[in-house]
């Protein structure tokens, strides 16, 4: 006999109606088996009260006829009320049982016995407790034994009737019984390991999906806020190591805009988060963060930081062509990596970078360089800047990938000997025909802006 699961059932594996054919009107559908088996036992019932008018109301003919009645209108209860059908109908077998032992003539075998079995089977497979499943079975196992043919054969009125053994007719019951219990048990675990597995599926997903919002949360917050957090720092730094009030005063300014600015990052962070419950919300609060005619201010942030920024961007007009034709994600992307890249130009470089942002091919091309001390070549992000500055290089590789996009970085000689870093970014854009005519000296090598 199998052993039953500790495990809680799945409400989806006992939901009959979902595993049915069910029929008749929408506040009383039942299976359609249910529906054939209460046809097919009125029958019975019909059948039964024929001899009740063939040989006269007699006790026993009329008691032989009510259990058949009770049996078949349990029925259409056997999957919406599987312990209640059940109980009746074994209940009815008992009667059946003892009618047969006691009646003084020869009522045959009634096919109302069929219903023991399919009761078996509604007990084992829908009933929410499984202990209702084996107590059916040991209540049916018990009924093969004491089945009509060995009733007959110990009821001093018709024992005579019978001149042979009940024992093969016992058996077959038995095998019955045993068959239908390891049926309904087999195909409700089945039921069950799949609600089992769908349940751990989307158990998976959903924290799959609280990871993805946290790293999500987590780089955009390393975005907008360790760029301003880094301008303070170099400004903060350059104030102190001048010492001039003069220095402290130009220091200060630019500390104060960079944390005003950073604070107003934070607040659009915030605003994002909190917008996120709706998705119009969300769309309306992410359109100005991803506005590409903000390049120019970043470069501006970061010479206010110190960094002499040779920057080759595309035209105003030409960053407000791009707004309407690519999504946002990607307005977003570039964003971040020019900030990005210009944050690391600020804190690792020695005071100078070049910028350079195009399109070519159906492709938007960002390329920082800028010179720094010695350091090994590489071309893994956050490799050489150690782990704390790996986060943002890391995300930046993220936000890339997301895109469909690829992040090179590498370290080398410059052309007066020292060391450079230098950064590729390339993602592919959405970008209509008539736009993507750009001018010749939009592209990489010739620059529209060239200013420093």
């Amino acid at each position: 006999m199998p052993v039953a699961s500790d495990a809680e059932p799945a409400a989806a594996a006992l939901d009959w109606r979902r595993h049915c054919r069910l029929i008749g009107p929408a506040a009383c559908r039942i299976p359609l088996s249910d529906a054939v088996l209460t046809a097919l036992l009125a029958v019975v019932v019909l059948a039964d009260l024929t001899l009740v008018h063939t040989w006269g109301p007699h006790p026993a003919y009329a008691a032989n006829a009510l259990i058949a009645l009770v049996v078949t209108v349990a029925q259409p209860f056997r999957h919406r009320a599987p312990v209640v059908s059940g109980v009746v109908v074994y209940l009815a077998m008992v009667a059946y049982v003892a009618l047969l032992r006691t009646t003084p003539v020869n009522l045959g075998l009634s096919p109302v016995i069929v219903a023991v079995p399919t009761a078996l089977h509604a007990l084992t497979r829908w009933a929410a407790d499984r202990r209702w499943g084996v107590a059916g079975l040991l209540a049916a196992l018990a009924g093969a034994v004491v089945n009509p043919q060995t009733v007959y054969a110990v009821n001093p009125h018709t024992a005579h009737m019978f001149n042979y053994p009940p024992v093969g007719f016992a058996l077959a019951c038995v095998l019955v019984v045993t068959a239908v219990y390891l049926w309904a048990f087999s195909r409700r675990a089945a039921a069950e390991s799949v609600d089992r597995t769908v349940a751990a599926a989307a158990e998976l997903a959903a924290a799959q999906a609280v990871s993805a919002e946290r790293l999500s949360i987590a780089r955009e917050l390393h975005d907008l806020v360790g760029h301003g957090l880094t301008v303070v720092k170099v400004q903060a730094d350059t104030g102190l190591a001048l010492g001039t009030p003069e220095a402290a005063r130009d220091s200060l300014t630019a500390v104060r805009d960079a944390s005003a600015a950073a604070l107003a990052s934070t607040r659009e962070l915030v605003a994002l988060l909190r917008g996120s419950a709706g998705q119009g919300a969300a769309r309306d609060t992410l359109t100005p963060m991803a506005d590409l005619t903000g390049l120019p201010d970043l470069v501006a942030q970061a010479r206010a930081a110190g960094v002499e920024v040779e920057a080759a961007l595309p035209t105003a007009a030409e960053l407000a062509s791009w707004n309407e034709s690519w999504t946002a994600l990607q307005r977003l992307t570039l964003i971040r990596v020019v900030a990005e890249g210009l944050t690391n130009a600020a804190r690792h470089g020695t005071g100078s970078a070049r910028l350079s942002v195009a399109m070519r091919d159906g492709r938007c091309a960002v390329r920082i360089a800028n010179p720094r001390s010695g350091v090994e070549p590489t071309t893994a992000p956050g490799a050489g800047y150690g782990e704390e500055h790996g986060y943002g290089l890391a995300g930046m590789a993220e936000r890339l990938r997301l895109v469909g996009g690829r992040l090179r970085l590498e370290a080398g000689p410059s052309d007066d000997g020292g060391a450079c870093f230098l950064l590729d970014a390339v993602f592919p854009v959405s970008f209509s025909s008539d736009l993507t005519r750009t001018p010749a000296s939009s592209t990489p090598g010739s620059p529209i802006i060239q200013d420093s």
